[in-house]
């Protein structure tokens, strides 16, 4: 598989700096991946153990495949660190401050389709194209490559959004992470986020179960509960993904992390 907000000034500047580092479905370059060579340093997760497969160094736009750990840089592409799959179709599409693009994987090339001279803070994909854009953080959609607004979050600031397996939209901003059913107005807060917090990445897995990243680690949406639990904890957390068997991907301030079932029985 290939793992590729603010309104003063200075936290404008926070913003783009975080957009920086962060990775979150396809595009990342990596450099020396290893296993952690530290016994049972993993993590476990709803009762089964996972290693920790770090890379460290640089990270900007490239694909790799996470098992062979082959990469090739994109060029053409400024800022490009929004990022979305489109699965069924297994399509890339990658947001840039210049705008939407699309990604041809049989000669590693890259088309603007959409959005030009926009700069895109994030992007996700189901079944059509959505995303939000800097500053404004204002959500549109991307039909034939036409762009509009999204008229169920028209009047509503979303730095991050997603939908899961049972169409409920979840999206992030300055106030809060919210889920409300898509072709309506009502929303429920999952989390406040008034005391300084921010969210940093928002995804699915395969089964569309919702994932968000937080500056201490990787949570994951109980519905049930309208709450969200932690999964992984991480000290200051930059991204999050998941690969094709639902296997965990973050970043932080210095390694990409894939978390990896462990084959160490003794862990």
């Amino acid at each position: 598989m290939y793992s590729l907000y603010s309104t003063t000034q200075e936290n404008h500047i926070k913003s783009v700096i975080m957009k920086l580092h962060i990775f979150l479905s396809c595009i990342v370059v990596i450099h020396g991946a290893t296993i952690s060579n530290e016994k049972c340093d993993g993590v476990t997760i709803d009762g089964i153990y996972y290693d920790k497969e770090k890379t460290d160094d640089i990270f900007k736009t490239a694909k790799i495949n996470l098992y062979t750990k082959d990469f090739a840089e994109l060029d053409g592409v400024e800022n490009g660190f929004a990022q979305t799959v489109d699965q069924k179709n297994h399509v890339l599409y990658i947001g840039s401050s210049k705008g939407i693009y699309k990604y041809d994987n049989t000669d590693n090339t890259v088309k603007l389709i959409a959005a030009l001279d926009t700069d895109i803070w994030s992007i996700y994909f189901k079944d059509v194209l959505y995303y939000s854009e800097f500053p404004s953080l204002f959500l549109y959609t991307v039909k034939n490559g036409q762009t509009e607004r999204f008229k169920d979050l028209e009047e509503t600031k979303v730095a991050y959004f997603a939908i899961d397996d049972e169409e409920d939209m979840f999206y992030a901003n300055d106030t809060g992470l919210y889920s409300q059913k898509k072709n309506t107005k009502d929303s429920v807060l999952y989390k406040s986020l008034n005391n300084g917090d921010d969210v940093r990445g928002l995804t699915t897995d395969v089964n569309g179960r919702v994932y968000i990243c937080l500056p201490d680690g990787i949570y994951r949406v109980n519905k049930h509960t309208t709450t969200v639990e932690k999964v992984v904890d991480v000290d200051d957390a930059l991204g999050v993904a998941l690969d094709g068997n639902n296997n965990i991907i973050y970043a932080d301030t210095t390694s990409l992390i894939h978390l990896k079932p462990s084959k160490n029985k003794n862990c």
